[in-house]
């Protein structure tokens, strides 16, 4: 059975660090696909501080086109709260064992991930691949019976908050995010009124 990573979150926007983790990933843990998970309402994130779904699904469009090995998926594009155990739950269901089945996280959300609902369940179907970022401080120890893989190379201090304030205050954000996802935002007027 093939191997497929998935890599979620609010792609607000996508931006290259989020496409070199990806590819890093893949080529590390000999992945088929990676499949990009927008999530329409995260649940840590309130009503209105994000882009409308459909300008993050185009930005991410943007940005994967052209890469064979990278899919759009809108799994959790339902509208209401989405859970990572629930993507991973309903892959693994799928028939894919914790061997196939890859979940992409940055080191941030690695910290976190103690605090995520049900993550025994996440830790129990998937193998974790996380980035470090550099100043980030170590890793937390992984929990009893989770495979993790960490990459330390290509790690890079991108983020999608700080791109957003770039643009809010009239700096370029050129190389940061693919040149038709900076034609998008600049298009459709996007951040520059948060």
């Amino acid at each position: 059975m093939e191997r497929i990573g998935l890599f979620g979150g609010s792609f607000d926007p996508v931006h290259t660090g989020h496409l070199i983790l990806a590819q890093m990933a893949a080529d590390f843990a000999g992945l088929d696909r990676v499949l990009f998970m927008p999530t329409a309402a995260p649940p840590h994130k309130t009503e209105g501080t994000l882009s409308r779904f459909e300008e993050r699904i185009a930005m991410v469009r943007l940005a994967i086109e052209g890469n064979g090995l990278f899919e759009l998926s809108l799994l959790e594009g339902s509208g209401v709260p989405s859970y990572t155990w629930e993507s991973v739950l309903h892959y693994s269901q799928a028939g894919y064992g914790r061997q196939q089945l890859h979940l992409i996280v940055g080191s941030d959300s690695l910290r976190e991930m103690g605090k995520w609902r049900k993550p025994e369940v996440i830790f129990e179907n998937a193998t974790i691949i996380s980035m470090t970022r550099p100043g980030s401080g170590d890793l937390p120890a992984p929990p009893a019976g989770a495979v993790m893989m960490i990459l330390d190379t290509g790690a890079n201090t991108i983020s999608s908050s700080g791109i957003r304030s770039r643009v809010r205050e009239g700096r370029a954000i050129r190389y940061l995010v693919p040149e038709p996802v900076e034609r998008y935002i600049v298009d459709k007027g996007l951040y520059s009124d948060i």
